[in-house]
């Protein structure tokens, strides 16, 4: 569903804006952020003209007038309404901070998804419709909803992705259950499992018990789960009645481990989410290049700037999380896309 990938002009970085998953969204800094900021207000405010009448469908309350008034809602607040409330959430904002960057002055030449994100990455790309993105992101949030479960960060001290993973399921296989799965890699050393919750607290405790960094995140349903196969199935009949179009420019999916195509069965692609590994280096190296590139976390966390720092290290490649420093990447876009002095000692290296 994507044209030729997009060149950067001479003496700029190509612009690649990073979707983020579930696991480091907050509203914090979205709240504060709409306070200062005009354009990231208008961009909310466009995004949700759109799209609270299809949360109204959901039974989800309208977003933007409560983010935009005196008293905004946590994100506990959130978590507690109806089901499906912080996913639509979370497209709403990642949606909003893509609209900011873009007028801005910092449109994305490229794109990439990580785990959920592929949904607002393929919206923003105009593969759908901001209506029927938003469609997809709550349909794919009962989904998930309908599978308690748990999912843990865990630091496995690796040296590079492969050696990550290897370390992961040493950990699967010493938990002693079938039911627990690799869901993502975000890095050359982070990693999330998931599963069942007694499976993910065993996991939990061996991690501590080797002196292994874990967390578990704030979400209590499975996701990329092979128990999820039947469920991925129906969710992908659901949408399938959603128009898909061309994508005004590359989308790189952390869980196809590659762009999308023209010819992409994108419902289909969008199911296998729900049960596939995500795998941000990959998505990450292949949508750099081999620069110059800055990467712009259309989002309201910076976890994935973490990620893409450490695996884009000795690349000709920049990242910021829009929202969790300031400056805002929109307020000085010439400086966000001028490239680094030449390094003749610098010897390119093959994405």
């Amino acid at each position: 569903m994507s044209r030729a990938p997009a060149a950067s002009a001479p003496g700029r970085r190509l612009v690649v804006h990073a979707f983020p998953g579930q696991g480091d969204f907050a509203l914090t800094p979205l709240v504060r952020a709409l306070r200062t900021q005009p354009v990231l207000r208008a961009a909310l405010r466009a995004v949700a003209a759109r799209t609270d009448p299809v949360a109204a469908e959901n039974g989800i309350a309208p977003l933007a007038p409560r983010l935009l008034g005196a008293r905004p809602p946590s994100l506990r607040d959130l978590a507690g309404e109806e089901p499906g409330t912080v996913q639509y959430a979370l497209f709403v904002a990642a949606m909003a901070v893509h609209g900011a960057l873009t007028a801005g002055g910092l449109p994305a030449g490229r794109a990439v998804g990580m785990s959920f994100g592929d949904i607002p990455a393929c919206t923003a790309a105009g593969m759908f419709s901001l209506a029927d993105g938003a469609r997809i992101a709550c349909r794919a949030a009962r989904a998930l909803h309908r599978h308690p479960g748990a999912l843990l960060l865990l630091e496995t001290g690796g040296d590079g992705a492969q050696d990550a993973e290897t370390r992961a399921h040493a950990l699967i296989t010493a938990t002693g259950r079938t039911d627990l799965a690799l869901a993502c890699v975000n890095d050359d050393r982070q990693v999330v499992l998931g599963g069942p919750a007694p499976a993910v607290a065993r996991a939990e405790h061996l991690a501590a018990a080797r002196g292994l960094r874990v967390e578990r995140l704030r979400l209590p349903f499975l996701c990329h789960h092979p128990q999820l196969a039947d469920e991925a199935e129906t969710f992908a009949d659901g949408i399938r009645g959603l128009p898909a179009h061309p994508a005004r420019f590359p989308v790189h999916s952390s869980v196809l481990g590659r762009p999308y195509r023209p010819d992409e069965d994108v419902h289909q692609a969008l199911a296998q989410g729900l049960i596939r590994v995500a795998r941000l280096p990959v998505a990450l190296r292949q949508a750099v290049g081999g620069g110059p590139a800055v990467i712009l976390e259309a989002g309201t966390g910076e976890a994935l700037t973490g990620s893409a720092r450490r695996v884009l290290t000795g690349r000709d490649a920049v990242a910021r999380a829009a929202l969790a420093a300031v400056p805002h990447p929109w307020e000085e876009p010439s400086a966000v896309l001028r490239p680094a002095p030449a390094d003749p000692q610098k010897v390119p290296r093959d994405p």
